[in-house]
């Protein structure tokens, strides 16, 4: 029964971080969709092209989690982040909901040395 639930808490360990990046990707794909619908009509890729291109938000997408990265990545950005950071834990009930995410990718990352 032990080796049975160590399975099973394995199990979870594994798919949890993968479920919640799925869904946090197609989010930010799907708002990245949508942002392209800003764009003056005549901009649009849709009107450029003449078809749609069905998840050209992927490529926005990676931008800006490229651009973001490479911000956090600066001391600046250090900086920028551990102040939103700080602020989010001083928010009740966004400190839970953060925190849990935050414990989340780090299990992700591998830095609760679990793997």
């Amino acid at each position: 029964m032990k080796r049975i639930r160590r399975y099973l808490v394995a199990g979870i360990l594994v798919w949890v971080p993968l479920g919640v990046t799925f869904l946090v990707l197609r989010f930010a794909v799907n708002v990245m969709d949508k942002t392209l619908a800003i764009l003056p009509r005549q901009y649009q890729p849709e009107q450029l092209l003449g078809f749609h291109i069905p998840g050209l938000g992927v490529i926005l997408t990676a931008i800006v989690l490229l651009l973001t990265g490479a911000l956090a990545a600066n001391f600046i950005g250090r900086r920028v982040v551990g102040g939103w950071e700080s602020l989010m834990h001083r928010i009740p009930i966004v400190r839970s909901i953060y925190g849990g995410a935050n414990g989340i990718a780090a299990l992700a990352d591998g830095k609760l040395g679990l793997y």
